[in-house]
């Protein structure tokens, strides 16, 4: 059983800048992550509001995080945590992968964000992998040339789509809302493209397909209840996100909802375990208010550490 001063579960902004930090004070410090570095920024076609950075690839934003991380001294692990306990001790808190591997720390961050939610209709989980994703970075090249559904009205859904318009042959973009929730610049960018089209205050009801493949999508008007069919190969989806915290279903830290809450030093109900990032209930979730999260449940880490 490896023994560290610091334990971070989760490789997304907010735990890689942890462990920036971290290490650079001199903390023994693991970072855990069960996908690749970098978390939801690996999906995101282009950052325009991190600061110094217009513009930047969000995979290239999470390579510098990495290896920015890994250069002052952060070990990172490839894994998926199962479990933690033995939180009350000042020095012994355990952590458990799925694989078995076991680590004694002083000190947690929990940064393990979010996942996807998925949509309750027929064809979703039958067609997903074989025309549903919840990634336009990721699958979008598969649908060039074709037409396309992106759900949702917020930005993770005006952004991709943006990024797929240049791939795919047309996008339809339906928001069961009235009127779309993104930032007003990205959606005068989406109106002037002649191949997407803008679709409010209607739902989808169920994704069609030939058992192999998806040929089309059956949805309906809210305020009208006219029904029709759009003919598309690929829906990607963008309804908003469940929190990753599974594995602390048997710890006192979640809230009602499955997120955490922290106090002004990033530190959660229980001394010496700390949270930052999307599993935060909070009402922004930003890269900037991440890397903010994670710098300071790295330093109150270390000063928990010092007045041992």
């Amino acid at each position: 059983m490896k023994k560290v001063d610091l334990v971070i579960i989760g490789g997304g902004p907010a735990g890689l800048t942890s462990g920036i930090y971290a290490s650079r004070a001199g903390l023994k410090t693991i970072i855990i992550e069960k996908g690749a570095p970098g978390g939801k920024l690996n999906n995101t076609h282009q950052i325009d509001n991190y600061p110094g950075l217009e513009g930047k690839h969000g995979y290239e934003l999470s390579m510098s995080f990495t290896e920015q991380a890994k250069k002052f001294g952060s070990e990172l692990i490839t894994g998926e945590v199962s479990s933690v306990s033995n939180l009350e001790s000042k020095d012994k808190k355990e952590v458990t992968l799925k694989n078995g591997d076991k680590f004694l720390t002083k000190t947690i961050i929990i940064s393990t964000g979010m996942t996807p939610k998925k949509l309750d209709i027929p064809g979703y989980n039958k067609y997903f992998g074989k025309g549903v994703s919840v990634c336009v970075v990721c699958d979008g090249a598969f649908y060039r040339g074709k037409d396309i559904a992106i759900i949702g009205g917020g930005n993770s859904a005006t952004e991709e789509s943006l990024f797929a318009a240049n791939i795919v042959n047309k996008i339809y973009i339906i928001n069961n809302f009235p009127t779309f929730k993104a930032e007003e610049t990205t959606l005068e960018k989406l109106k002037e493209l002649k191949n997407v089209e803008l679709i409010t205050n209607t739902d989808i009801v169920s994704i069609n397909g030939d058992e192999k493949s998806i040929n089309s999508i059956s949805v309906v008007d809210k305020k009208t209840n006219e029904k029709k069919e759009i003919n598309v190969s690929g829906v990607f989806s963008y309804i908003g996100w469940n929190p990753a915290s599974k594995f602390l279903e048997d710890t006192k830290l979640l809230e009602d909802d499955g997120f955490l809450i922290v106090n002004e030093k990033g530190e959660t109900k229980i001394p010496g375990v700390f949270a930052s990032g999307d599993i935060l209930d909070v009402p922004f979730k930003q890269v900037t208010t991440a890397v903010s999260g994670g710098t300071i449940s790295a330093l109150s880490a270390k000063e928990y550490i010092l007045k041992e």
